[in-house]
């Protein structure tokens, strides 16, 4: 018995590292619309021309500070700086992109200075502009179908169909052996 049970947690542990590895490569970095960028965390991103941004420290900034976001553009119209201040538990701020912004990708730089004096950052990121994006019109309440998960990015419910068929695949071998040492 003691086997089945070593068996069954190396395989649910195995798992969990798996999914977990899937995880961390999926919010890597590099602004791949999942709104994180390599220190700072920018959503919608991409955003359509004319849409509303919110940025946030990410934890960088102590807490509370106040700052400014630039925006890097050698077009003109330039995206408007924004101001940040402390929000629950981080340091953002919301502003909107011109309508007439060119699409591309756009360096992002956040500053911020404690109630102390201490000034943080810079802290880059990159805001990708894409004609069809997403406005930044975030929708109030909650999802009415489904759980909120994609099929096509590692987590939520492809992690949950991957663990339920393991954990399936598991027992029925652990069942098959007892059966026949039986």
């Amino acid at each position: 018995m003691n086997g089945k049970r070593t068996a069954i947690v190396l395989g649910g542990s195995a798992l969990a590292a798996l999914c977990t590895a899937g995880s961390a490569l999926a919010s890597d970095g590099g602004g791949g619309g999942d709104g994180v960028n390599s220190s700072i965390i920018i959503q919608p991103n991409p955003v359509a021309p004319g849409g509303t941004i919110s940025v946030f420290d990410g934890g960088n900034c102590d807490y509370p500070s106040t700052g400014t976001v630039t925006f890097q553009t050698n077009s003109v119209p330039g995206i408007p700086a924004i101001t940040i201040g402390p929000l629950k538990s981080m340091i953002g701020g919301t502003g909107q992109v011109p309508k007439n912004i060119a699409p591309g990708s756009y360096q992002v730089s956040l500053s911020c200075t404690s109630n102390n004096g201490k000034k943080q950052g810079p802290f880059n990121g990159t805001l990708v502009v894409a004609a069809g994006a997403s406005t930044g019109v975030n929708p109030s309440g909650g999802a009415q179908t489904g759980d909120g998960a994609s099929l096509t990015t590692p987590g939520g419910l492809a992690e949950g169909v991957a663990l339920v068929a393991t954990g399936g695949g598991v027992w029925f071998l652990l069942r098959r052996r007892a059966a026949r040492s039986s």
